[in-house]
């Protein structure tokens, strides 16, 4: 059995190269600039132009078309791949899902295929692709691999700082008037993932406070059960370690990533947003 996933989620390529991980890229546009993440655009790159962004150029993305999922499985399959199980980032933020269903009708014949819907993004969609992949180097079959993966869904803990709400607001994430009112109140949000969805877990007035609700928001949720944690953020390595710092004495860690989110994500996050992700063992 192979493993796919989308470039929303975030997989260390160590881990991607050891697992044979199939990651469709996520495409980037930049007004009449096309780009695809992890081919032709990466995280220094995509940065270098979001200081230029306006109005007309700012980023969007969209998701792998069927076409590109069809291509991906077809060049598996010529390889000898009879089976896939695929992971996506969140049906409810982004069409992947439903391309890969498309593709999938499409070959239908040509091999097995097994969807799932991470109801995520980030290291969170990681954690359960590379949990699948070694899962299925077990010899777990498909049935197995997806009721894990459906504890580790109802089991995840995200929650993360956004530190600037413009790109939320462009991206649809919070609406403008929420945005104005946080920057005249000099407000943090903190927001959590919960059904798939971006939703606020609260709101403080300091940065450093900010940082501590996450910590209390994952830790009296996760407690001291072994947890693999990803501490992700958005070309904010400083604000990841001070963050860092807080949580790790707190919580029993069996796997640690450390993540400069998926450009994917970033777009819709911006710059500076940080974070962390657990999944209890």
């Amino acid at each position: 059995m192979r493993i796919v996933m989308d470039d929303a989620g975030d997989v260390p390529p160590a881990l991607i190269q050891q697992h044979r991980i199939i990651v469709l890229p996520v495409n980037v546009m930049f007004g009449t600039e096309e780009y695809l993440t992890g081919r032709n655009i990466d995280h220094g790159s995509f940065y270098e132009k979001v200081k230029e962004v306006g109005d007309h150029n700012f980023p969007k993305t969209s998701q792998p078309t069927p076409y590109q999922f069809v291509e991906a499985y077809q060049a598996a399959i010529a390889a000898g791949e009879t089976e896939f199980l695929t992971v996506t980032v969140s049906e409810k933020l982004s069409g992947t899902y439903a391309s890969a269903v498309a593709a999938s009708k499409e070959l239908d014949g040509q091999a097995t295929f097994h969807l799932f819907d991470s109801q995520a993004g980030s290291a969170a969609q990681g954690f359960m692709a590379v949990a699948a992949a070694r899962l299925a180097e077990q010899g777990a079959g498909a049935e197995a691999i997806l009721d894990r993966l459906r504890q580790m869904r109802q089991d995840m803990v995200v929650a993360f700082l956004i530190n600037s709400l413009e790109y939320a607001v462009k991206g649809g994430r919070v609406s403008a008037l929420r945005s104005t009112m946080a920057s005249l109140l000099n407000i943090k949000p903190v927001m959590q993932l919960k059904d798939g969805l971006i939703v606020e877990a609260g709101k403080v007035r300091t940065y450093n406070k900010a940082l501590d609700y996450i910590v209390d928001f994952v830790t009296s949720r996760v407690s001291d059960r072994p947890a693999r944690v990803a501490f992700i953020h958005a070309r904010d390595p400083e604000g990841m370690a001070a963050l860092r710092q807080k949580a790790r004495p707190h919580l029993n860690v069996t796997e640690e990533w450390l993540v400069d989110m998926a450009i994917a994500v970033a777009i819709n996050l911006g710059p500076g947003a940080l974070g962390i992700i657990a999944v209890p063992e």
